[in-house]
Order: C-alpha cells, then structure tokens, then sequence
C-alpha cells in the first residue's frame, strides 16, 4: 500500500513534537501566508509534505537568516526548490518539485494570496479565462 505525503495525519501537537517548534510558530507561519494546514473539524491537521515544508521554512529562518517577508518575497520570485537549492534526493520527495508544472498559485494555494492580485503573470493568465 502507498502512503499518500499530501494526506493531513498529523495533529498540530503532534507536528509540533516531531518539528520540536512549539505551537505558536505555526499559527506565525499559518497567519503569514507561509503554510495553510487542512482543517478537520477545526482542528489543523498536517501531512508529511506540510511537515517537510515547515522544516525547510525553518532552515531559511533560522539557518540562513533569512525573514518571513524576505521568504514570502522570495516564493513570489522563485521556486522553493530554486530557492534553496534542495538535493536531488530531497526533491524526488518534494511535492513542489514533483508539480512543477503548476502556476505557483495553482500550488501554494496561500503562499502569495495577497500579491498573486497584483503579479502581473497571474492577472495575464486570469484575463485570458
């Protein structure tokens, strides 16, 4: 049997004992845009590829000191994986390697909500429909 990453398992207690963040790092990430976690009964709920991401937000944070407007600037401009430049081991596991071929607000789904209104890729593409 194949175990789906993008299915939400994980608690927000249990993503954050395994990402050692306490709780309110998370909700942090959730009000800026950087991370949307499933809802279940309003109860955010994580999957695998949620907690890679977290990691990875984590890593730019705090290992390459990088902001959180500096990141969410940053995923408006770039791919993640162009971002930090990932391992080829690591992205045949990412999610956002694997898609790609999306339009990132086709992917991210919230990572650049408020400026994907004024990104001129998105307003051409939206005209067009």
């Amino acid at each position: 049997m194949e175990v789906n990453d993008n299915l939400p398992v994980y608690s927000m207690g249990v993503a954050t004992q395994i990402l050692n963040v306490h709780p309110r790092t998370l909700r942090i990430y959730e009000a800026e845009g950087l991370i949307k976690p499933h809802r279940q009964g309003g109860k955010r709920m994580f999957s695998k590829n949620d907690l890679i991401w977290i990691q990875c937000l984590r890593n730019m944070i705090h290992e390459e000191n990088i902001s959180i407007p500096g990141i969410k600037r940053l995923l408006e401009l770039m791919p993640c994986w162009k971002l930090k430049d990932c391992p080829q081991e690591v992205r045949a596991n990412c999610a956002a390697f694997k898609e790609k071929g999306k339009k990132c607000w086709e992917f991210s789904q919230n990572t650049c909500e408020n400026s994907c209104k004024n990104c001129e890729v998105y307003l051409k593409e939206n005209k067009n429909k």
